[in-house]
């Protein structure tokens, strides 16, 4: 049995102006955790990306709502030279029912701005997947990241 330990739950209005305000949340959840300020800051990014595509793609112009993030610890405590995971949950309350197919990169040889989030969250997290919610609106986005 995995054991788990929360490090944050955090609901937020899916809009570009809460970018800041997330990454310096996550920044200190994640403080516990011991890994190297590179290490976090692609953590940072790849979250930062995923929510980033909710707000674009998942509710894009005419649909307004929340994300909530949340950051558990798997296998052991954080910090305890402990191997484990970080798992990042992302709930949105979307009328799009985003499909996997939806989430891919362009091709990286074609040279134009945006476009590569899908690209940086796979390179940075071990494991994406994504799932329908229970309640039928919305998706849930798990990003794992093995340390």
């Amino acid at each position: 049995m995995t054991a788990a330990q929360k490090l944050l739950v955090f609901q937020f209005p899916a809009c570009a102006e809460q970018m800041g305000c997330l990454r310096q949340k996550l920044r200190e959840a994640l403080a516990p955790c011991g890994q190297s300020d590179t290490v976090v800051n692609n953590m940072v990014l790849a979250v930062s990306e995923a929510c980033t595509n909710i707000i674009q793609h998942a509710y894009g112009q005419s649909d307004k709502g929340d994300i909530v993030l949340e950051v558990e610890w798997q296998n052991g405590k954080p910090g305890c030279n402990v191997t484990g995971s970080l798992v990042f949950r992302l709930t949105d309350f979307a009328r799009h029912k985003t499909c996997a197919e939806e989430m891919r990169s362009r091709p990286l040889d074609e040279i134009r701005p945006g476009g590569l989030g899908c690209h940086i969250i796979n390179e940075v997290m071990d494991e994406v997947v994504l799932r329908d919610r229970e309640s039928g609106k919305g998706n849930v986005l798990e990003l794992r990241k093995r340390l």
